[in-house]
């Protein structure tokens, strides 16, 4: 491995190479595509246009650029600029993007008297073309007898070619002229970066439905980019923009659909015609509405789900965003196709792509994420969100709409059938799916049986006669026997989920864990993954992720599997079908076996 030595030309190119793509990942491609001789590219094609240079006999023209490099800033050098300024980004990639900015100031790029095209020409050798109406250079190595084609006019008519022009369109033409990218490098070098505004990121989540996290990325210039470098966002970054590791991470994969170019055309013309006013008091709630409406002309406008629910997402850990559980939940017949899933019709042009939805699958690892999204958010949805909340009130449409896919003869019919019967849980996925217990659990949700803003997870809402008849004949108090309830039933009755639930203050829930501890009814303990400290007494079950440990007895209510393995004398639970009933009716069945003398004791399980 190399020392860092910057005598060393190898080094020294190296290291050039890798600050450039890491202060411009997401916008081009990785290591080894933006490389020291792009930069040169740069340059040379620059002066070659603007006639300071010219190749020598024998001497290689401007030098191809190389897809997904410089050639895509031409005309929305914008992006590049918003990121320079932004707080989060980090000094070092900072004064590499300041540097860039400059030389970008300085080459015929950015001057408005250049009309710039791109195409593709019938040429196989590189080319390099100047007379009076301009220039014409290669921009890529030749594919099958074509080469990509950057040209720049300067009047009407287009320069001499030496090749038959297939086909070419104007280059964007927007923010980014000499003036603002000087002005702009000078007040970032003067007053430091641009003040951060998270009223601004809120109104971007709101007009555009993507997540909070999301738009604080979005707004910094990073949107979703980030495949090459680790940390993704450091300590220092996250700081500025106020996320969590998870919340940045959450945010990345959300926004994965873009790719770099969709990043760069995003942030093209969202900055103002005056730099000066992203230090002014709402300058970056004015950036957000620009962004806004680039973002829903780009991607389309989707329902955006509440902050607390989007958080809760997030926690569930699926193979699919948050923000796309979300949105198959709140518009589950139109739900946007996650990043990087084969589709329907492939190849797909982009423009079509985003028609295409999350049930158009055609990869069976894409139908295990579809699947692992829908039979993990299906329960959650009923079970672990507010009546009232938009994503809850969405589960009984998606289980309409899967049947209705999976009654298909098409393709993606059959991929998603696989996916949903595949594996050792598959038989208990379809027969749950097709069978009375979801029937009558999105019952309750169609039906409105819980007040608004109460859970189902909470007994006092949904079985409060239950929870009366458990606090006579105990002897509880009305909060010790929801929570009795709640232990006996549920696979995660953790401290936060309890509170959470139930609307308690930690006061409160440790009153009625003190009540249940003083009658006998639980034990008090330390275990792995529980998130509480009080249990049923007897034998427990260990799991791990994403399956929770649970106490051995409430097992067969759950539909649990458990079994002892690897030589130790250890329960694990070995799989977790959804519910097999609804919460009403799980919460009688457990109180039916304590009253049937079958209740939580030390004998073994």
């Amino acid at each position: 491995m190399h020392k860092t030595d910057e005598n060393d030309p190898w080094i020294a190119q190296e290291w050039k190479s890798f600050t450039i793509t890491a202060a411009l990942q997401g916008f081009v491609g990785g290591w080894g595509v933006w490389y020291d001789d792009a930069i040169v590219s740069l340059e040379r094609t620059g002066r070659f246009i603007a006639g300071t240079w010219a190749p020598k006999p024998g001497e290689d023209g401007p030098r191809p650029a190389g897809d997904g490099t410089w050639t895509r800033f031409v005309g929305r050098i914008g992006a590049v600029a918003l990121r320079a300024a932004a707080p989060s980004t980090r000094p070092e990639r900072r004064e590499v993007l300041l540097n860039f900015l400059e030389s970008w100031a300085e080459s015929p790029f950015a001057d408005p008297s250049y009309r710039f095209r791109t195409g593709r020409l019938a040429a196989e050798g590189p080319f390099g073309v100047r007379d009076g109406q301009g220039a014409a250079v290669a921009a890529y190595w030749p594919v099958k007898g074509k080469r990509r084609l950057l040209e720049a006019r300067t009047g009407d008519a287009a320069p001499g070619l030496p090749g038959e022009l297939l086909y070419a369109e104007d280059a964007h033409r927007g923010w980014g002229s000499p003036g603002q990218l000087r002005r702009l490098v000078a007040l970032v070098r003067e007053r430091g970066p641009m003040p951060w505004d998270p009223a601004a990121v809120v109104e971007l989540s709101d007009a555009s439905g993507i997540s909070r996290p999301a738009a604080a990325l979005t707004l910094a210039g990073n949107p979703g980019a980030g495949g090459y470098y680790q940390p993704f966002l450091d300590n220092d970054e996250r700081a500025v923009l106020g996320l969590k590791t998870a919340e940045a991470e959450g945010a990345r994969a959300e926004l994965g659909r873009l790719r770099d170019a969709d990043r760069i055309a995003l942030l093209a013309d969202v900055l103002p015609e005056d730099p000066a006013d992203l230090w002014e008091p709402g300058g970056l709630r004015r950036v957000a509405a620009r962004t806004a409406e680039a973002w829903c002309e780009q991607q389309g406008v989707r329902p955006r789900p509440p902050e607390r629910t989007w958080q809760a997402a997030l926690a569930l850990e699926t193979r699919i965003p948050a923000t796309d559980l979300c949105h198959l939940f709140l518009d589950p017949a139109q739900a946007p196709l996650p990043p990087g899933f084969y589709l329907r019709v492939w190849p797909c042009p982009p423009e079509y792509r985003d028609l295409r939805t999350v049930w158009d699958v055609m990869g069976f690892p894409d139908a295990d994420e579809v699947v692992d999204a829908v039979f993990t958010g299906l329960p959650w949805a009923y079970a672990d969100l507010p009546a009232g909340d938009p994503v809850r009130d969405g589960a009984p449409e998606v289980v309409r709409v899967l049947r209705k896919v999976l009654a298909g003869k098409d393709s993606p019919a059959k991929v998603l059938y696989s996916g949903v019967v595949r594996g050792s849980g598959g038989s208990r996925r379809w027969d749950w799916l097709t069978g009375g217990a979801c029937d009558r659990m999105m019952g309750r949700i169609v039906a409105g049986d819980l007040p608004p803003g109460r859970y189902e997870s909470d007994p006092r809402a949904c079985v409060p006669a239950l929870v009366a008849e458990v606090a006579d004949r105990l002897g509880l108090s009305e909060d010790a026997a929801a929570l009795h309830l709640q232990l006996l039933t549920l696979a995660v009755p953790s401290d936060r989920n309890v509170r959470r639930w139930n609307g308690w203050a930690p006061a409160r829930h440790r009153k009625a864990a003190g009540e249940l501890v003083g009658r006998g009814l639980v034990v008090e303990d330390k275990r792995a993954r529980a998130g509480r400290s009080v249990f049923l007494p007897g034998p427990w079950a260990h799991a791990a992720k994403p399956l929770p440990p649970v106490e051995c007895w409430k097992a067969p209510l759950l539909g649990a599997v458990l079994s002892c393995g690897n030589g130790v004398r250890q329960t694990q639970v070995t799989a977790l079908p959804p519910l097999p009933g609804t919460l009403p009716e799980l919460f009688a069945a457990a109180w039916r076996r304590v009253c049937d003398g079958d209740g939580p004791s030390a004998a073994a399980c």
